[in-house]
């Protein structure tokens, strides 16, 4: 089979290394010039910056995509453990390290709040049941839906249990807040949710599973950075054959006779295809990439679940000194959340004492930063891109509040110890991965019945498959190698069917 990927981010390159491996003829088409999406790196006067993610969990998902082309990723990657696994700075001075060990962990809470000790543990119970209703229900799964679900004869009258187990009706604030009596402990756990860039207030309970995930099984880092797990899956995707086109913007799904049969490039050449698999934003792939038709159903089933995750300024700084302090991953929290949040998601504008996200890897890897010197990365989030705040003219000035109050929470002389610099907004990430709206974290998610459910991996459309953070199962590093590969699962089980060519067999989403 010919199959043809539209973008080349993770979840493309997830989705193209089973396939290839299986024999089929697969081509990525990818408008950037390099492979991995927003884990990109740029490098400047001697340091290297992950651009995109920088916090790596379950690496369990990534060591079985290599095991589908028959490699092992310690041939490729020197991924180290992370121990604290990061640091909570709050506004009155404290600070609690987030261990991966419950003996640590105990211990740092005896230290910082010993009478949320047994709360803490009750609160991981509650995490590890979200996860194991998660591993049961949904991953490795292309659902879209409940119905999907119960339609399933692998789980029959069994899912009629899913709805209560997930607890729907609670957000992740609800969760938390049941939970903790101590501020700082509830800001640390709501704040996971915003891997997958959704209010806490809106968020469903099950994402509670997040913390689990990475209490459970680690915080890990590549040594050399982020980076380079999309240089390794880039080079095994060359190993495999598998043609590469960057520097290629997709300009259409081609569609005809009721399927997908290819695509179309900015330069109006044609490239057609068995299968089109579409790492691209669902919202981008829905409006703009196919033809209005075959579009409509998609767009109208997803309705206000398309919403738009939030957005994020990242700054990169490269500082000829050393700060004290500090972990590999740090967190300076906001004085209030709560008004945090409702500024990011209900009034559309980046609050005025951010929270701020700060990986610094040259604690950990010397290859990053000159001797001496510290290779900082700090995201905050912010609204997607919205009328309510000019990123074009007020980025600077946003900026500058990022750095002063770096400064005031332990980064003493961070303005003058820069010595390169470059930082992106929301409207650069709009452009650079073409997202909706700028949009980190593909899609908002709510808690409700259906809080469990992005679009599913197979679409409506015959010989045409989603995959990325904007579908099933969600954002984040492991989800989005999950969706690739769940997409390729999907397409490999409707080869062996038949429904690959559009006989009635094939799932709607």
């Amino acid at each position: 089979m010919k199959i043809n990927i539209v973008g080349g981010g993770l979840a493309g390159l997830a989705a193209a290394i089973p396939l290839a491996a299986k024999g089929h003829q697969v081509a990525i088409f990818e408008q950037n010039s390099h492979l991995g999406g927003k884990m990109n790196v740029w490098q400047s006067k001697g340091y290297t910056f992950d651009m995109g993610p920088t916090i790596i969990t379950m690496p369990a998902v990534l060591e079985q995509l290599f095991q589908s082309a028959g490699r092992n990723v310690q041939d490729y990657l020197n991924m180290v453990s992370l121990d604290p696994q990061w640091r909570t700075i709050y506004s009155d001075g404290s600070h609690i390290d987030l261990c991966s060990s419950l003996e640590a962990m105990t211990a740092e809470l005896s230290r910082t709040a010993p009478a949320e000790i047994s709360n803490y543990l009750n609160f991981l119970s509650y995490c590890q049941r979200m996860y194991e209703i998660s591993e049961k229900w949904f991953f490795w799964k292309p659902w879209g839906s409940l119905k999907d679900v119960m339609s399933a004869s692998t789980f029959g009258p069994q899912s009629l249990s899913l709805a209560a187990a997930i607890d729907p009706m609670s957000s992740i604030h609800q969760a938390v807040g049941r939970h903790f009596k101590d501020e700082r402990l509830r800001q640390l756990f709501e704040h996971f949710v915003q891997y997958v860039g959704s209010s806490p207030f809106v968020a469903p309970a099950i994402l509670c599973l997040i913390p689990w995930v990475q209490l459970g099984y680690g915080c890990w880092y590549p040594m050399g950075g982020t980076g380079k797990i999309a240089a390794a899956l880039t080079k095994l995707c060359l190993e495999l054959g598998i043609e590469v086109h960057c520097n290629t913007l997709v300009a259409q799904i081609n569609v005809s006779n009721g399927r997908a049969t290819g695509i179309t490039d900015g330069d109006g050449k044609i490239h057609p295809a068995d299968i089109v698999i579409a790492n691209s934003d669902i919202t981008l792939t829905c409006t703009e990439l196919l033809p209005e038709r075959d579009a409509t159903t998609a767009v109208k089933r997803q309705g206000s679940a398309l919403e738009p995750a939030c957005s994020g300024m990242v700054l990169y700084l490269g500082c000829k000194k050393k700060f004290e302090g500090f972990l590999h991953h740090d967190f300076l929290f906001s004085s209030d959340s709560d008004a945090e949040f409702r500024d990011i998601y209900e009034k559309r504008v980046p609050h005025s004492d951010p929270s701020i996200y700060l990986a610094i890897p040259s604690i950990t890897d010397p290859t990053v930063a000159p001797e001496g010197c510290e290779a900082v990365y700090a995201l905050v989030h912010t609204p997607y891109v919205s009328p309510e705040y000019d990123w074009n003219t007020r980025a600077r000035e946003y900026r500058d509040i990022i750095v002063k109050k770096m400064e005031r929470c332990g980064f003493t002389g961070l303005e003058e110890s820069i010595e390169t610099e470059r930082w992106i907004t929301p409207l650069d990430l709009q452009k650079l991965y073409r997202v909706n709206k700028g949009a980190i974290y593909g899609v908002v998610t709510r808690r409700g019945l259906t809080s469990a459910f992005k679009t599913g991996n197979r679409s409506p459309l015959p010989g045409l498959y989603f995959a990325g953070g904007s579908v099933n199962p969600g954002a984040g590093v492991p989800m989005v190698l999950m969706s690739g590969q769940i997409a390729a699962n999907c397409v490999l089980e409707d080869i062996t069917s038949g429904a690959v060519s559009g006989a009635p067999k094939l799932a709607t989403a």
